[in-house]
């Protein structure tokens, strides 16, 4: 958004709050051009009833650039408000400016009217833009569509509205303002008498066949995807590939048949291509260098036959929709566009003051953004300094960690020994205790057995003593035997001999 924009924008902004504040006949109008609540007014819509204030088209083309400042080609409430200021201000003889609004002045008047699509002070009487020879030529495009009871309905115009290459939403807009009563149907203009020359007939018979026809169309709903009553190059790529046929031949059929050149097919022109292609595949007939009568599809008729297209029907429509005669002179229009010269000059010198004045804020923000870059760049640069010394200390934390880690271990295993040794040094001094009993007990014993060997040694001894002497007594004996055995015996020898 420029600046003059985004001043406008932000002046708009600022005073439209007070503009419906007390003042329930603007929120009348505003309903009034938005029954619905949609909350935005079509171009359309708000210039229609702001030409009921009477003023000229230049001062209402000014009221529009002023009051659509975001230049979206509607209008929400806020906005709407604005414009119907600039009007009372218009109205009052003060200037169509910004600066105007805030001035104290009567709400603005319109003139009423009992048709929602003619303005205020419009006659119909007057001679209607569109020539005889023209609505003639129109209405052979309305019977070329077959109507019923005089009356067309949304889906056999749609084609013929596509046609015309304009985009969508205008024509929807023109189709709005057409139908009404609102029933998807429309009649024939019958403003003033129509001669009885005759109308141009076009009556020939279409190449595609109605079973045809049908089994097209059934394709048809299936490739266009979005449902616009359009199909384009990339949605039937596929169809068209599927057939076989070289791609020369293919591009020639679609040329054929995109009788308007807007790049996608309606769909009797997709019938027309399916026919074309099939009368290849099946008699070998390669696409005509030109399509005869029999081949242009219903719809595209008049137009074949140098009949104007339908864009220049809803040029003639929107132009009785919108026009009305002048009722200001030359003088006045010269005048008043001398005003706006002197209006736009001080709008101009204006913007150029808020340049200046913007200049001097871009410069102390410059400076700002300088200073505050410069702080970046020193956090920047102890940031990087932080991160280092981050990166050592972390670096000996994970050193410390493993310490403690090993250390843990070696704790855990010293005190699972302790507790060995702890349960061993139990089971010693329960050892040492039982022994230390048991050595007791063997004391008390060996004591009590000393106290019994001693009269047994005594005893011992004097047997020993008694044995002794029996022994010798014993050995006595023995010797004497021996001694008087030998004697015996020795003296019987010598006896012998």
């Amino acid at each position: 958004m420029c600046l003059k924009e985004h001043f406008v924008s932000w002046s708009i902004l600022c005073l439209s709050p007070q503009l419906s504040s007390g003042n329930p006949l603007y929120d009348k109008y505003y309903r009034q051009v938005d029954p619905s609540g949609s909350g935005r007014v079509a171009a359309a819509d708000a210039a229609l009833f702001l030409k009921r204030s009477g003023l000229a088209d230049l001062v209402l083309g000014k009221i529009w650039d002023l009051a659509d400042s975001e230049r979206k080609g509607s209008l929400n409430d806020q906005q709407f408000f604005v414009a119907l200021r600039l009007v009372a201000c218009a109205q009052n003889g003060l200037e169509v400016a910004l600066k105007s609004l805030n001035l104290a002045v009567p709400p603005p008047k319109f003139h009423d009217t009992s048709s929602p699509l003619l303005p205020g002070g419009v006659s119909i009487d007057g001679p209607w833009v569109v020539k005889m020879e023209e609505k003639l030529k129109f209405d052979a495009i309305f019977d070329s569509l077959s109507p019923v009871g005089g009356m067309l309905s949304g889906e056999k115009v749609k084609p013929v509205l596509l046609n015309s290459k304009l985009p969508v939403d205008v024509l929807g807009r023109v189709w709005e303002l057409s139908d009404l009563d609102r029933d998807d149907m429309i009649g024939r203009f019958i403003l003033t008498p129509i001669s009885n020359n005759p109308v141009p007939s076009v009556s020939f018979q279409w190449a595609v066949s109605p079973p045809d026809k049908a089994k097209y169309d059934e394709v048809f709903a299936k490739t266009d995807l979005d449902m616009d009553g359009l199909v384009s190059g990339p949605e039937v790529r596929d169809v068209f590939l599927k057939t076989g046929l070289p791609s020369a031949t293919l591009a020639r059929i679609w040329e054929l048949c995109d009788i308007g050149d807007i790049g996608k097919l309606t769909r009797e022109q997709f019938a027309l291509a399916l026919h074309l292609i099939n009368q290849k595949l099946a008699k070998g007939v390669d696409p005509p260098q030109n399509l005869c009568p029999e081949m242009i599809p219903p719809s595209d008729r008049l137009t074949w036959l140098g009949v104007p297209s339908v864009s220049t029907v809803i040029k003639y429509s929107c132009i009785l929709c919108w026009s009305y005669r002048e009722k200001s002179s030359v003088e006045q229009d010269i005048k008043e566009k001398e005003e706006s010269v002197r209006e736009r000059t001080n709008e101009v010198q204006d913007l150029q003051n808020e340049v200046q004045k913007e200049g001097g804020v871009l410069q102390r923000l410059q400076s700002q953004r300088q200073e505050v870059q410069d702080a970046l760049e020193e956090l920047d640069q102890q940031k990087t300094t932080l991160e280092e010394q981050l990166g050592h200390i972390r670096q000996q934390c994970s050193h410390e960690n493993q310490l403690i880690s090993s250390l843990e271990v070696e704790h855990a295993e010293q005190e699972q020994r302790i507790e060995e040794y702890e349960e061993q040094l139990v089971q010693a001094r329960e050892e040492l205790l039982r022994l230390q009993e048991e050595t007791q007990q063997l004391e008390e014993k060996v004591q009590a057995a000393r106290e019994q060997l001693t009269p047994l040694q005594e005893s011992v001894r004097d047997s020993f003593s008694q044995v002794s002497q029996v022994s010798l007594l014993r050995l006595t004996i023995i010797t004497t035997t021996v001694v008087a055995w030998c004697r015996f015996h020795g003296g019987g020898t010598q006896q012998n001999q």
